[in-house]
């Protein structure tokens, strides 16, 4: 274990889809010890858009450059009381997790629909058929474009359009993506 004294302050760098901004400190008494290190960060003060507070990003530092450790993304998830504070009595929830493969890596994806009432199963499955399709035109993608349609409400957009005229959707939520 060593002393405050011999360790050093590095910079916490976000990836270039978040403009590289600095997202925080770290010390560390060797720059190796930073690789690996993950930080957690909610998406409203990634982006300073009020509306993305529900959502955290966790970002995993890979290298480390003078007094600077720059991360890639890694995981992001909604917060489950917001999710839960989305469906009500009377509705239904339609959970999709799913895999899809990336022009540079492959990540899981959970996503949630929910209904304005209760829906037949015959409906869920189309819902989810739905969902997959969807999923399916990202296959030739980058995880930066990926990642960027799903923050920003795209992707949850896409399929909220896609089947909301099988019966009446009230909300599309991703709750997470994870890089595998």
């Amino acid at each position: 274990m060593s002393s405050w004294k011999q360790k050093t302050l590095y910079k916490i760098v976000s990836p270039e889809n978040f403009e590289s901004r600095e997202v925080g400190n770290t010390f560390a008494s060797d720059p190796k010890n930073l690789i690996g290190r993950r930080v957690d960060i909610s998406l409203k003060d990634l982006t300073e858009d009020r509306t993305k507070q529900h959502l955290k990003v966790i970002l995993e530092v890979i290298d480390v450059k003078e007094d600077k450790a720059y991360t890639k993304f890694k995981i992001f998830e909604a917060n489950q009381g917001y999710l839960h504070s989305k469906v009500r009595k009377g509705m239904s929830k339609v959970d999709y997790i799913g895999f899809i493969n990336l022009q540079d890596g492959r990540v899981r994806v959970k996503i949630m629909a929910v209904t304005h009432k209760n829906v037949k199963s015959s409906q869920r499955k189309e819902i989810l058929a739905r969902i997959t399709k969807t999923m399916e035109g990202y296959q030739n993608a980058t995880l930066s474009d990926f990642v960027q349609a799903t923050l920003f409400g795209k992707l949850g957009t896409e399929i909220y359009h896609n089947a909301k005229n099988l019966c009446p959707i009230s909300r599309v939520e991703v709750e997470e993506v994870k890089i595998l």
